[in-house]
């Protein structure tokens, strides 16, 4: 019986020990935020990055086909290629910014589930020493 403890308390600690190196360093600032905080830092963040990437990506289509675009510069309808640059804008922000909440909305729900059986699994380990100080005294011993 009491053999059957100490194999269920060190089960416990080497669960615990093996979550904080590996998946606990990676959980921990994630499951600090509520999920609307952490999802929408993220979808901020992939609203930057996309216009970023859409800026870049015009920006060395110009630079490529700038000899093109100067010969037929008179040709072109300037607000009607505005209006497909914005469409192809919205287009692009919204595609990525949905795979950017979908990823990290999984992510978010992955880690507090985690953090979860990590908690419990440490009330289990207190729960086995019973009161603080039993708990104070075993270590004293060692």
């Amino acid at each position: 019986m009491i053999n059957d403890e100490r194999k269920k308390k060190i089960r416990l600690m080497t669960r615990i020990a093996i979550y904080e190196k590996t998946e606990g360093k990676k959980n921990e600032p994630v499951a600090r935020y509520f999920r609307s905080d952490y999802i929408g830092l993220k979808i901020l963040g992939a609203i930057i990055s996309a216009t970023l990437v859409f800026l870049t990506v015009i920006g060395l289509y110009v630079a490529c086909n700038s000899e093109t675009l100067l010969a037929d510069f008179y040709r072109i309808d300037l607000l009607e290629e505005a209006r497909k640059l914005i469409l192809y804008y919205i287009g692009f922000v919204v595609v990525y910014v949905s795979i950017v909440a979908v990823v990290f909305f999984v992510k978010y729900n992955k880690a507090v589930k985690y953090k979860r059986i990590f908690s419990r699994n440490l009330k289990k380990l207190l729960s086995h020493y019973g009161k603080k100080e039993d708990f104070e005294e075993e270590d004293d011993d060692d």
